[in-house]
């Protein structure tokens, strides 16, 4: 029948079309369903950076690293090019507090085997030519990080899952669960009921209300973040750039609905830079861009490369992006709702994408991933609905 899978995933964005691909490798009948199109939420609004220096320390280190080294051989695999190459991180400091802060950091991530460095402001001119470092203490700096193309990335993923049997429902949204006793069978859209032993979610922001049909609560919130992108212009930024205030989360913290700033800057392999992030703490979904986001986002730009003023701003954008009190995802199997596994809220999701593929389809097939998840779980911030 068209309706019984081995394996529904519910979301077609990086880590769902990872999940799907590594699915249909080993084996599993799988349905993937979207309520849009594929890479049509938060993924399709990512700048595809591979972030490494940022990790979260305390849970993450062991899944991001193992993360790293699946790119690789990523293209090889898919025999298909996702736009990769290796470009730099770099973190600007403005203050003494950040310095510190990061100098914790630099130890902990060198012990993992991530060769950064500390730089002074003199230094910075050395690897991004065009900064201007007036009011830089230095930067934070790791050569080996890299970007891929969203879009790319997550087709790629797609058109080979294809081959091996996938069968995608776009524009269908999950409006509830099949669930028996405390055994999930399946999904329920508009069109009906698709019967699964296991369904995946990757679903970002809108994983909560998933929860809600389910009658959980995985303490989950989302900002809404602001970017926008510049006409194309010749290769100007040699790295991945942001503020070490980044690790303030000060979007997450702010009361709801106020825009808070910070900055980061990067280049596509098409020319434009993108530019980013205000963002502001909601309980909606919608797209529109405050006002107030573009002149400070702007202004950042325009502050560290003076150069940037005259370029044209071709469009801007707006998207949920998920997170956790702990900054740390929600992953691997569901107690008391069997045959439901989640793979969301991660801090940085391009990184991860490949690896957690594999470890849900590990999960799927053999109850047990390669590497320790159990700080992912979805119950440690459970409560009950009533």
């Amino acid at each position: 029948m068209n309706n019984i899978f081995d394996a529904i995933v519910v979301g077609a964005g990086f880590v769902g079309a990872s999940v799907a691909y590594h699915l249909c490798t080993a084996g599993v009948k799988t349905a993937l369903f979207d309520r849009g199109l594929c890479a049509a939420a938060a993924s399709g609004a990512n700048f595809g950076n591979i972030q490494i220096m940022g990790m979260e320390l305390e849970k993450s280190v062991e899944m991001v690293t193992l993360a790293a080294k699946k790119f690789d051989t990523l293209e090889q695999e898919l025999d298909y090019s996702v736009g990769l190459r290796r470009i730099g991180g770099l973190l600007l400091i403005q203050d003494e507090e950040r310095w510190h802060s990061l100098e914790k950091r630099l130890r902990v991530i060198r012990s993992a085997g991530i060769q950064a460095e500390m730089l002074q402001a003199d230094r910075l001119r050395e690897i991004e030519p065009l900064i201007a470092p007036a009011g830089l203490l230095g930067g934070f700096y790791h050569a080996r990080e890299g970007q891929v193309d969203p879009f790319r990335f997550i087709w790629g993923h797609l058109q080979r899952a294809r081959q091996r049997g996938l069968k995608e429902f776009y524009n269908e949204e999950v409006i509830g669960f099949k669930v028996k006793g405390e055994q999930v069978e399946g999904i329920q859209t508009a069109k009906g009921i698709t019967y699964a032993e296991t369904v995946v979610l990757c679903t970002g922001a809108r994983t909560r209300l998933l929860a809600k049909m389910l009658g959980r609560d995985w303490g989950l919130s989302h900002i809404l973040g602001q970017a926008m992108v510049t006409e194309p212009v010749p290769p100007v930024l040699h790295n991945y750039i942001a503020s070490a205030s980044f690790f303030k989360r000060t979007g997450e913290n702010a009361e709801k609905g106020k825009v808070v700033t910070n900055f980061s800057f990067s280049q596509s392999p098409y020319g434009h830079l993108l530019l980013g992030e205000a963002m502001y703490e909601a309980d909606h979904f919608r797209k529109d861009v405050p006002y107030a986001s573009l002149p400070e986002v702007c202004e950042s730009a325009a502050r560290y490369f003076p150069s940037f003023r005259k370029l044209r701003v071709l469009r801007s954008w707006s998207t949920p992006v998920a997170h956790t009190a702990d900054n740390c995802p929600l992953l691997g199997p569901v107690a008391g709702l069997c045959g439901l596994i989640l793979a969301t809220a991660f801090q940085s999701t391009v990184i991860i994408a490949p690896l957690i593929g594999e470890a849900v389809m590990q999960l799927v097939t053999s109850g047990k991933c390669g590497f320790n998840i159990a700080g992912f779980s979805p119950e440690r911030g459970q409560a009950r609905e009533h």
